[in-house]
């Protein structure tokens, strides 16, 4: 198989709707695992620095999962270069560094319900910087209309009679910061991919961003302690998660326009939102969840919709 075939395939809608479903679907379920793993290693909601090291680890730990296969599958491109020293580094600085830092600060703050809501921020930002930042990759009204249809999911899934109540700068301006780290780190993967390896391009960025956050935990005062093997074993299931979500999603924005890939963020908190139902015993099919779902699939779609082309038919 050529490179270009296999780059048309990684362009093509079931091969990217499949892949950024996957990775979603792994990145919600991080969200019932986190909140266990806070009670597994006795990490108190206002001990940030405890969280930070709990974090750091696991994005060190997951970048060093990714590097692993990459040494395995493609040896010769996992190693940096010094030219790829500084584009990495930054991509690690906003992609897992500041977007983490910055969440792990705003939710002591803010409810779960104003959280999965402000999450979508990401994909509204991840649409405009690409705009910016790449001609090809223009902010049309047929991509406001999706990404404000999957908001508007979002919403009636997480209000449930609740308000969003007023806005606290410490708590949900540093959210929305987040979530626009996170969305620049997608353009930056974007604009550093040519040249260079997604898998490798994923393994440093998340050693360089898991160490960063695991030194800052450390400085504040934060302490991660083992009180059992369940701690090990769901570090590492995080880790892997973590890894392979990254790798993958970087090589969807290598191969596709970051509006494409980012309008499929939307699905992290239905997902999120789904597997905390799931561990919880709860009901899931519920009419707000099944109408979220709905309607964040059909935002998805009006983002990424194309006409097909007329083909002229044959003269006789």
């Amino acid at each position: 198989m050529t490179d270009k075939t296999k780059s048309s395939i990684k362009s093509s809608t079931p091969f990217v709707a499949a892949i950024s479903v996957l990775c979603t679907l792994m990145w919600g379920s991080a969200f019932p695992c986190i909140k266990s793993g806070y009670q597994m290693f006795r990490i108190e909601s206002e001990d940030i620095p405890s969280k930070l090291i709990f974090a750091g680890a696991r994005f060190l730990l997951a970048g060093i999962i990714v590097f692993a296969v990459g040494i395995i599958k493609e040896r010769s491109k996992m190693l940096l270069r010094k030219k790829d020293i500084i584009p990495v580094s930054v991509l690690g600085f906003f992609q897992t560094y500041m977007q983490y830092l910055l969440l792990y600060i705003g939710l002591v703050r803010v409810s779960g319900t104003k959280s999965a809501v402000l999450t979508s921020v990401s994909t509204f930002a991840s649409l405009i910087i690409s705009a910016l930042v790449f001609k090809s990759d223009r902010l049309t009204a047929k991509k406001i209309l999706g990404c404000c249809i999957g908001l508007a999911g979002i919403i009636i899934m997480n209000l449930g009679g609740n308000t969003l109540g007023g806005f606290i700068l410490a708590g949900d301006g540093l959210v929305i910061l987040s979530n626009i780290s996170g969305a620049a780190g997608n353009v930056i993967s974007k604009k550093i991919s040519s040249g260079r390896s997604p898998v490798q391009i994923s393994a440093w960025q998340l050693i360089f961003g898991g160490a960063a956050l695991t030194l800052t935990g450390l400085l504040c005062g934060g302490r991660l302690i083992f009180y059992e093997a369940g701690c090990f074993w769901l570090l590492i299931y995080l880790a892997a998660m973590a890894g392979t979500a990254f790798m993958l999603w970087t090589m969807l924005l290598f191969h596709n326009d970051v509006s494409r890939v980012a309008v499929y963020n939307l699905l992290i908190p239905v997902f999120g939102a789904m597997w905390s139902a799931v561990f919880l015993g709860e009901n899931i099919f519920t009419a707000a969840n099944l109408i979220s779902l709905a309607m964040v699939c059909s935002g998805i779609f009006i983002v990424n919709f194309k006409k097909p082309l007329n083909k002229s038919r044959p003269t006789d």
